[in-house]
């Protein structure tokens, strides 16, 4: 079935989400109790949730599914995510290297 622009946006917004959390569709299948094939079935286009599986998905992705829904809003989330998930990194870094024993900074 061909999907118009506006559901391919929110298909698009539950894969990036997905990948975002490092989720797979079978685990984000199994946190809203739905089969891996609905999920698989949902991104490659051939199935559009009802509503009241968006909200599902959306509780499975731990996000409002405002964020499903909202192209602009899912973008700057996900920029935000992307920035913290970096500074995440870096500070970790920078303990790893603060907390070495001093014979191993030699």
């Amino acid at each position: 079935m061909k999907r118009d622009e506006y559901e391919r946006e929110i298909i698009d917004n539950i894969r990036k989400y997905r990948q975002a959390r490092g989720l797979t569709q079978e685990e984000l299948g199994r946190r809203c109790n739905m089969p891996t094939g609905y999920i698989g079935g949902i991104e490659t286009y051939k199935r559009f949730p009802k509503v009241k599986n968006l909200k599902r998905i959306a509780e499975g992705l731990e996000i409002d599914i405002a964020y499903l829904m909202s192209p602009e809003l899912a973008k700057k989330a996900l920029e935000v995510h992307d920035i913290a998930n970096d500074l995440h990194k870096h500070i970790q870094e920078y303990v790893d290297n603060y907390t070495k024993p001093e014979e191993e900074l030699s």
